[in-house]
């Protein structure tokens, strides 16, 4: 932990953690303020699709308009209107419909767009690159914890009866500290845009840059394939919790948190593996990992014997997401690095959308077990594919293509 003493990459790591716990504590809030209050069958569903829709459709626009920006002051806006967005919601919240909560979480969604590949551009420049994967792995357990942390926290405050309310003030709250140490990330970065052009020119400067090197676009078109199956798990586990088990859907949360121990495991013994393995041989047995433990599900009759598949699955899941992110971070040149990461955080988030409409539809057509036979068998699909689509990644290679 040698990394979280230096001055620029603590502060960027704390202010990242406060935003992400912030998060986790409006996400699970909300869906309990829509649960109490909402009575239609699809609202879960909605719920979805209100906080991934902004990241569908302005992912890209707003990667491309990071070119040329200030990394930091971005963050602190993204914050402050955060902030300025949850007070107001919460002085109008008792004489407003329900519904405006899916207003809502599209403005969070839209501004978290801003916060998110900012602080992923900003590490390479605050770290060392041998620091990188170190860097990366601290990251991915501070997310993981912290996410974990929100979720028991907001189940806990919410089963001793705190309103709902209190839970989004100490949202704005954290979110407020986060806006402090992103200020005090020094020096501040902004990396001069490489040619005079309009936003969508670097829009599609961006995708023509993936799309042109090919294991780039073999990667790129793996993950979305892969987060076109696999974000839309949280939607058949509550299926599988409420239908099949005949549980309370709040038990999401604790195999929530048992996905983030195994991402908090996967992310610590990826740095010891990345120099030393072929990253393909990191990536590619994760879908099977994955495959494996939604396939127990069809022989479970318990729910909290879920608990360790979804271990397993995170570890599976935190390996990946290292590994991913710090191969970009070391092959791609930095001039593309928020069009990168903007179209990496789009497709790890906006997949859900497309994923939860398939899934939504599958599971009233053909109902939860074969709703789960067929996620299985796609990824199965997905991952004997890439064996033999994803090139060899290399193991201690970090040249940039050209």
């Amino acid at each position: 932990m040698q990394l979280l003493r230096e001055k620029a990459f603590g502060n960027l790591f704390t202010g990242r953690v406060l935003s992400i716990f912030a998060d986790s504590i409006m996400f699970f809030s909300l869906m309990k303020w829509i649960e109490l209050y909402s009575s239609s069958s699809t609202s879960f569903t909605w719920f979805y699709i209100a906080y991934y829709l902004p990241m569908t459709i302005f992912a890209l626009p707003i990667g491309a308009w990071l070119e040329d920006k200030t990394l930091q002051k971005v963050m602190v806006f993204s914050d402050g209107i955060r902030v300025f967005i949850l007070v107001l919601f919460l002085l109008t919240m008792s004489f407003i419909q329900v519904e405006w909560t899916y207003l809502l979480l599209m403005i969070i969604s839209l501004l978290g767009l801003f916060f998110v590949p900012a602080s992923q551009s900003l590490l390479p420049f605050v770290v060392k690159q041998e620091d990188r994967a170190k860097a990366n792995s601290i990251f991915q357990l501070g997310f993981t914890v912290v996410r974990m942390i929100g979720q028991i926290t907001t189940a806990a405050l919410i089963k001793l009866g705190t309103p709902i309310p209190i839970l989004l003030l100490i949202v704005a709250s954290c979110l407020l500290l986060s806006l402090v140490f992103i200020w005090n990330v020094k020096p501040w970065f902004r990396k001069e845009a490489p040619e005079t052009v309009g936003q969508w020119e670097l829009m599609m400067n961006g995708i023509r840059y993936i799309a042109i090197h090919q294991t780039l676009k073999q990667l790129f078109l793996l993950l979305a394939f892969a987060m076109l199956i696999v974000s839309s798990i949280d939607l058949v586990l509550i299926s599988f919790l409420t239908e099949h088990l005949k549980v309370g859907v709040e038990n999401l949360s604790f195999i929530g948190t048992s996905s983030l121990i195994g991402i908090i495991i996967g992310a610590s013994i990826t740095p010891k593996l990345y120099r030393k393995v072929d990253r393909k041989k990191l990536i590619i047995p994760s879908l099977f990992a994955i495959c494996c433990t939604l396939g127990v599900l069809l022989f479970v009759k318990t729910w909290w014997f879920i608990l360790p598949l979804f271990t397993i699955q995170g570890i599976a899941l935190g390996v990946y997401q290292v590994t991913f992110v710090t191969y970009l971070q070391d092959v791609v040149a930095k001039e593309h690095y928020t069009r990168t990461f903007s179209l990496f955080h789009m497709i790890t988030s906006s997949m859900a959308l497309p994923g939860i409409a398939v899934f939504g539809l599958l599971l009233n057509k053909i109902g939860t077990m074969n709703s789960i036979k067929m996620m299985v068998s796609a990824i199965f699909f997905l991952a004997v594919t890439s064996c033999f689509t994803v090139p060899a990644l290399g193991k201690g290679e970090t040249d940039s293509p050209s």
